[in-house]
């Protein structure tokens, strides 16, 4: 009997409950990627992502070819056809039952449900596992619905891992035999800047467990004074190896809570970020809304945006004349990633200050992020925007010059990205004579005003 499973967002051999389970019922094994560029571009996802997992990939086929397991790649030409595909490949190959880890996404649900409908009228089962901590119906309220606010969904979350054991799972079995012959993996094409940008990153599920063990055993403990400041290496920057599923949830909770106390505030810090993942997975599972590109609130979906593409454009470039949110986006172009904080503050700036539809910063992070969860990525920009689930009320605007002083206050992350403002005095909000020396753009609009007149839109709005 052969078995089949399917890559989706899981780039790792370790805990990765399909394929463990798939490697366990069979005598052999084959393993698949689709190479999909239409749903790549459908689904915003960035180049240097994809290329990321696929360069992921290619190491992986290395360590699957040991334990005589084969990879093969496919061609599809969009989501809708990924199940079809498949099918084919399970007529063709003798294949016996067909196992994946379940994504959340609409489209993801659909295909996977096509695909389901296929195999029974095959007689052939689809085996579905949760690679998340727990799956989504399992955590809801007293009135049995689930949750809309992330405080009181931790509560229950963290219940949760009090009375049930986190497990983590080992490497697939080694099989009998290797019955197929492996594929080779096909690269993405990448411009010259993107190839650099790719480059900053590490490949290897062991190199993302040595990263998770570093900041345990060394950062941890200072992650709740450390965080919020840019210009500090204070976070885990474990991101692009949990969006591409290189490393797991289950595995930074496992890890934590074997060599560090959650009693100590950073530990707990470091949890909740872990759980807010969970919650945005969560949220995109029961509310398809958030799939289909509408806000989570339904009030929100005539909402006046504003369409003024030379502003985008300006805050795209890191030309808005707000250093902090200049600096910022350099970093998100130059390097494919951005610090936490700093996405809030360059959120909030698009989509109140200039009224700019939040929809149109999301697929821009999408596209140029490494670490792009859609789940996280679209709940982070709704929270900003305040169209979202337990979203920032409307009339909290976060003041950039403000956030500046606060959490780069010598100016040290401005001066790295703006270098060119590294001799003005008011690093935070020059002067129009310092901007002028030093040909520095003029602010897009009025801090002051904008906030203001954002306050008012959005509560004419909501009355």
């Amino acid at each position: 009997m052969t078995n089949l499973f399917i890559f989706n967002t899981d780039f790792r051999l370790a805990d990765n409950p399909a394929l463990f389970h798939a490697s366990e019922s069979g005598e052999s094994l084959v393993t698949m990627f689709i190479h999909n560029p239409k749903k790549w571009q459908d689904h915003n996802e960035s180049d240097i992502k994809i290329a990321f997992q696929i360069e992921h990939l290619k190491s992986l086929k290395k360590k699957l070819g040991e334990l005589n397991i084969s990879l093969k790649v496919i061609q599809a030409n969009g989501i809708d056809e990924e199940y079809k595909k498949i099918i084919e490949f399970v007529k063709t190959n003798n294949i016996n039952e067909v196992f994946i880890n379940k994504e959340y996404g609409i489209n993801e649900i659909k295909r996977d449900q096509n695909l389901e409908k296929e195999l029974v009228n095959m007689d052939k089962k689809l085996n579905i596992f949760d690679s998340s901590v727990f799956f989504p119906d399992s955590i809801k309220t007293q009135s049995d619905t689930f949750f809309k606010v992330f405080t009181p969904f931790s509560k229950v979350f963290r219940s949760k891992l009090v009375t049930k054991k986190i497990e983590i799972l080992g490497f697939p079995k080694k099989q009998k035999n290797k019955i197929l012959e492996s594929d080779e993996v096909e690269n993405i094409s990448l411009k010259a800047e993107r190839k650099s940008i790719l480059e900053l990153y590490a490949i290897g599920e062991e190199y993302a467990l040595y990263k998770l063990d570093e900041f345990i055993n060394h950062k941890i403990l200072l992650y709740k004074e450390k965080r919020n400041f840019p210009a500090i290496d204070g976070t885990s920057s474990l991101s692009p190896y949990l969006s591409s599923g290189v490393l797991s949830s289950r595995q930074c909770l496992f890890e934590v809570f074997k060599k560090a106390s959650e009693e100590d505030e950073g530990v707990k810090i470091w949890i909740n970020e872990i759980i807010w993942r969970e919650f945005y997975k969560y949220i995109l599972f029961h509310n398809p809304r958030v799939s289909k590109n509408l806000s989570f609130s339904e009030k929100y979906d005539d909402f006046p945006w504003s369409d003024n593409q030379d502003y985008f454009i300006a805050w795209s470039n890191g030309e808005t004349g707000v250093p902090i949110i200049d600096a910022a986006m350099k970093q998100l172009n130059s390097t494919g990633w951005m610090h936490n904080r700093l996405r809030m503050i360059v959120a909030m700036y698009l989509s109140k200050n200039l009224l700019i539809d939040w929809r149109q910063g999301e697929k821009y992070f999408m596209q140029n992020l490494i670490d792009g969860d859609f789940a996280s990525n679209n709940g982070g920009w709704q929270w900003s925007a305040s169209t979202g689930v337990d979203a920032a009320p409307y009339f909290r605007i976060f003041n950039p010059i403000t956030q500046s002083e606060k959490f780069d206050k010598k100016g040290v992350f401005i001066k790295k990205w703006l270098p060119e403002l590294s001799s003005v005095k008011n690093i935070h909000n020059p002067t129009s004579d310092e901007r002028n020396d030093i040909g520095y753009s003029t602010h897009l609009v009025d801090l002051k005003e904008s906030r203001k007149k954002a306050i008012e839109v959005f509560s004419n709005f909501s009355k």
